[in-house]
């Protein structure tokens, strides 16, 4: 299987599920992520199909996180990217997340696998 890969800025933490955040302020960072998301995806992809995905993590420092708000964080990314692709996210499918340390460039890295 080919694999393709879109390196995005780690997701504000604002889009936690733990913040305790105003409604409007969540809302204004989700549309950002969503469309950062969506440029970037339509300007390496294309329309395209995608089997599943996998979130790699570069962070700054070696602080302990959790992986499953990680995840949850990236929910209006993979939003943004589904609507450049044309494709429903709930066909794809979840293969994990990983940890490393980056502390030049702290990003995120979505693996797609292709069908």
């Amino acid at each position: 299987m080919t694999e393709k890969t879109i390196a995005l800025p780690l997701p504000s933490r604002n889009l936690s599920p733990n913040a305790r955040v105003h409604w409007s302020k969540m809302a204004k960072h989700k549309k950002a992520a969503r469309r950062l998301a969506a440029f970037a995806a339509w300007a390496k992809f294309g329309p395209c199909k995608f089997k599943g995905y996998r979130l790699d993590f570069y962070w700054s420092t070696k602080r302990r996180r959790d992986k499953d708000n990680a995840a949850a964080m990236c929910k209006a990314y993979l939003d943004g990217i589904a609507d450049a692709v044309q494709q429903d996210d709930s066909e794809w499918e979840f293969d994990g997340v990983r940890f490393d340390i980056d502390k030049d460039n702290p990003r995120l890295e979505v693996v797609f696998t292709e069908l």
